[in-house]
Order: structure tokens, then sequence, then C-alpha cells
């Protein structure tokens, strides 16, 4: 297949375009920067607000992953503006644009699955009404209305994933909000204090980048089933922010010989409301429809993300003595 990548230089997007030309399938990637040619990868240097779409790379498109966004709750608190642009607005031009083509490529849409909002009601599944409580997740939800408006009058084929907190294999530049548990491990790696916001008993669903690609190319594989329809994905095990961040911590200091500590401090002033949620993640629906299972449980994906670091099998359990 021939498959459009936006946001292909991100975390997500570079897993993604890793196991789809491993596949044997030809790549279109979108980056607003620049980008050293790769063999059977045609980059394209293209604001998705701005540019001109006639772009010959742009066209007989099979399937689109659209992963480019403002991922940032406060940037988009910041500049509310310059987020729905880049969340709404770019998304309505790439619909646009292939409203238009003679073949319409079926889209897969990330979203996140803070748009619930706060929730006491675990584990959250598909069936449970939005009531977003931030910029960002009025935007990523306003975004998802237009893909399945655009469903239904048969202007486009797609889907939204509604993705738990990825990690994994995390790149530089990336929003100081986003993969948490990546800048941890660094930091932990460098011996430097982990801090902690209060207690650290918010429950967290924390999946595996491989398991996230994985459920990206399912979606649109299963696309007759899977057409016009939001799903959660996620790894169904709940943990807590404290026991996440001991584990990553204690890894970090039996593989570098650091001595890394965490602290517990009163939460910033400014700190987002949606910091202080609950969620397990339950992915049923998507499991029904693509037949898509979660193959990296937490202490093992830990692992696996650190594989680079890590040369034998550790304990990671917090009350491990090894």
């Amino acid at each position: 297949m021939k498959v459009l990548i936006t946001g292909a230089s991100g975390l997500i997007g570079g897993a993604l375009k890793d196991w789809l030309l491993a596949d044997g399938h030809s790549l279109v990637c979108q980056s607003r920067a620049f980008h050293e040619p790769e063999q059977n990868v045609e980059w394209i240097k293209h604001d998705l607000n701005r540019d001109s779409w006639d772009i010959p790379a742009l066209r007989d498109i099979d399937v689109v992953y659209h992963l480019a966004g403002q991922t940032s709750t406060y940037s988009a608190r910041e500049n509310p503006i310059a987020d729905l642009s880049a969340n709404v607005l770019a998304l309505i031009n790439l619909l646009e644009h292939f409203r238009k083509q003679t073949r319409r490529p079926f889209v897969v849409l990330a979203g996140t699955a803070t748009e619930v909002g706060l929730t006491d009601c675990l584990p959250i599944d598909e069936g449970m009404p939005d009531h977003p409580i931030t910029y960002y997740d009025i935007s990523k939800l306003t975004a998802e209305a237009y893909l399945k408006q655009y469903v239904r009058e048969g202007f486009a084929n797609g889907c939204i994933l509604r993705l738990a907190n990825v990690f994994g294999r995390s790149k530089p530049g990336q929003q100081s909000d986003r993969g948490i548990l990546d800048k941890i491990f660094n930091r932990a790696i460098a011996g430097k204090t982990v801090t902690v916001y209060g207690d650290g008993n918010y429950l967290r669903d924390y999946v595996f980048i491989d398991d996230v690609v994985s459920a990206l190319v399912l979606a649109a594989v299963n696309g007759d089933r899977t057409n016009g329809r939001m799903f959660l994905v996620g790894s169904g095990q709940g943990i807590t922010l404290r026991d996440a961040f001991l584990k990553v911590v204690l890894l970090a200091n039996k593989t570098s010989g650091t001595q890394a500590v965490i602290e517990y401090v009163s939460p910033p002033t400014d700190l987002s409301e949606i910091e202080r949620r609950n969620a397990v993640i339950d992915s049923a629906a998507f499991k029904q429809a693509t037949g898509w299972e979660p193959k990296f449980y937490f202490d093992a994906a830990l692992l696996a993300a650190y594989s680079s670091f890590t040369e034998r099998s550790i304990d990671i359990s917090p009350n491990s003595g090894n």
C-alpha cells in the first residue's frame, strides 16, 4: 500500500514508519521540518494549515495515519486559536484534499483518552459521555466529530483511536508534559531527583509504543469493521503514578548504578485539573473489531522500552530487594 503518515517525526509516527517499512509498504511522511531521504520513504516538508496540497506524493494514497497535531494541554490553554488550527483545521484541510481525489484513503485519527474528562467510573469505555475540561481535549473531540461527519456523508472513510498514556523509545523535542515515563527514566539515569506532585495515587493506564503501532495498523486493515467508529486503546492495567515512577527509578538505578530518588512536592498552582484524573482503559470494543491484544504489560514494557540500557532481566517490583 501507499501510506501517508502525518507527524511522522514524532514518537508514534517514527515507530509506525519503521513498522510499515519492514512490512514492505511505500511511505509518504509529512513533517514541518526537513528530513534526509530514506529508502522507500518520501519525506515532504509541509504545513497542514498553510502550504499548498498540490503535491504529487499526496495522490493515490491508500491509508492515512493522522498523527500530527498540538499535544500540550498547557500550550492549548495559552493559545487556544493555535491549538484549534493544529488539531481541527489541519484535519479538515487533509479531509478536503482527499475528498477531491478519485481514490479516498482510509484515515486513522489519533485521539486521546483524556477527552472523556474526569470520571471515577472505571474502566473507561466508548459508552461513557464526554465532558472535556481542557482546550486541548475540546479541539481533539471536535476533530473527531468532523471525521465522523465526513464518513457519514460519504466524503471519507476512517476511524478514531483514543490512546492512553503512550510510552517507550521517546525522541528529543517532545512537549514537556508528554512521554513522562521516558523523561523520568532519563532523569534517573543521570542521577537526578524525580518529582511527584502530591501523593501520586492517581491511576494511569500506560500503553507501550509497540502495542500502539499494532493497533494503528489493525485499525486500517479492519476498516470494514472500524469505519466511522471511535475506539479506546490502552493496556487495561491501572497503576498509580507513585508505583509507576518507583518502578522506572528502580530500573534506572539498577541498570546505571545511580541513586536517583523520588521527592514528593505540592502541585504547582497552575497544574491542569486533568492531571488529577484516574484512568484505566477498556479496549474490548477494539479487540472485538480487530483482534488486537496488547503484548506488553507494564513491567515487561519497561524492560523493552529501555532495552538499550538493560543487558539482563531485572526485578522492578517496588518491593524488590534485587
